[in-house]
Order: structure tokens, then sequence, then C-alpha cells
């Protein structure tokens, strides 16, 4: 789109505060985007892994410009940002700019309520190879920085208990991990340590995608 300006996203970055308006919507190319759920008491814990295969700003499309999470820039990177009314003005009734981003959110709904499923039965070593798998699919590269804090905080469990998981995985040389750096050393391995929760979000957007 000509509209879009191409930026770089500075890791932790805050895109956009829940119930504020957006200032731009972001197609996110080498940058990963977190979106964030907040319980009072609590740390806000993930919801949503955005990368090069989605968008931040998909409810604009919905008629709402109000942001209904925090979004946080995970990885530093580059994406495409567009001011709202540009993404509203190319994305006109009938184009097919509109019937992209339209399966887009519907798959990004489905993709909400199985996390929220997932985060509620399944354990925690199961939901960590779920989640290294997302970012690996989104990381471009079998290697990515993240802390067993902000994995912990994504998870919305305590930092041991990721410890302990990624100690697992490790063991089972599915990844290495030392001081924040994560490497992927069988990617087969760690979809069959995880939940079926991935292959779910896999089918589903493929799914929505190609109805």
């Amino acid at each position: 789109m000509a509209s879009c300006a191409s930026i770089t996203l500075g890791f932790g970055e805050v895109l956009c505060e829940p119930d504020q308006p957006h200032a731009a919507a972001y197609f996110p190319q080498t940058a990963r985007i977190s979106l964030l759920a907040e319980a009072e008491g609590h740390p806000p814990m993930e919801t949503a892994l955005i990368g090069s295969e989605g968008m931040l700003g998909a409810t604009l499309l919905l008629g709402s410009h109000s942001a209904p999470q925090r979004a946080v820039v995970q990885s530093e990177g580059t994406a495409l940002r567009i001011a709202p009314d540009e993404l509203l003005r190319e994305a006109s009734v009938g184009s097919a700019l509109l019937k992209v981003l339209q399966s887009y959110l519907h798959v990004q709904i489905a993709q909400l309520s199985q996390t929220a499923a997932c985060t509620r039965f399944h354990a925690v070593e199961p939901r960590l190879a779920r989640w290294l798998l997302l970012a690996h699919d989104r990381a471009q590269n079998d290697h990515f920085h993240l802390t067993h804090q902000h994995i912990a905080d994504a998870l919305g469990v305590q930092r041991s208990a990721i410890t302990i998981a990624a100690g697992v995985l490790q063991a089972r040389e599915l990844i290495d991990y030392s001081r924040g750096e994560i490497k992927v050393l069988n990617r087969t391995g760690l979809e069959t340590a995880s939940c079926a929760c991935y292959a779910t979000l896999m089918r589903q957007y493929a799914n929505g995608f190609h109805k």
C-alpha cells in the first residue's frame, strides 16, 4: 500500500493501550508484537503474538477506533505503519484487501479463544512448547532472544515454572537455552511436545484464509 510507511519498532515499545484510540495500524515484517491482557493484582499476560502473518489494528474494520488490548513490541524489527483513516480508505467495501483483513480478524478471534482454553486446561511444559513454536514461526530464524521472565509473563505463570519446563525441553534436546538466548534444535520434536492447541491454531489459520 502506497500510504504505508516503513519503520523500525524497538523492543518494549508500546503501540497502543486499551480503550485508547489507535494512533496507527501496523503490519509487522520482521518485528513481533504481543497483545496483552491485564487483571488487577497480576502482571499482564500475552493473549496473542503478531508477526508477518498478521497486523495490529484489525478491530478498526469493526468500526471501533479504540484498542481492545495493550500491544507491546516483543522483538525489534521492521513493520509497515498506516494511519487508521488511510487503512479504512484502502480497505473499502468490496476490495481484495478488505477480504484478506476480514479473514485475518476471523482467525485472530478464533486464536484468542483457543489461547484462553489452553491457558485454563494445559500444563506449563506443553504450553511453553506451543508458545515457542509460535515465536519460532514469526522469528524467521532458529535463534531468538527471550528471557525466562518474559516467557513467564507471556504465559501467566511463575518464572520458576518456565525454568523447569525449559529445562525439560532442553534435556530432550529440543531447544538450547542459555542466558535468554533460545535456539530451536528439533522443530518436529517441539511440535510433538506441544499440546494440540498449536495444530489447532495452524488449522484455524489455514482454514481462515482458504475458505
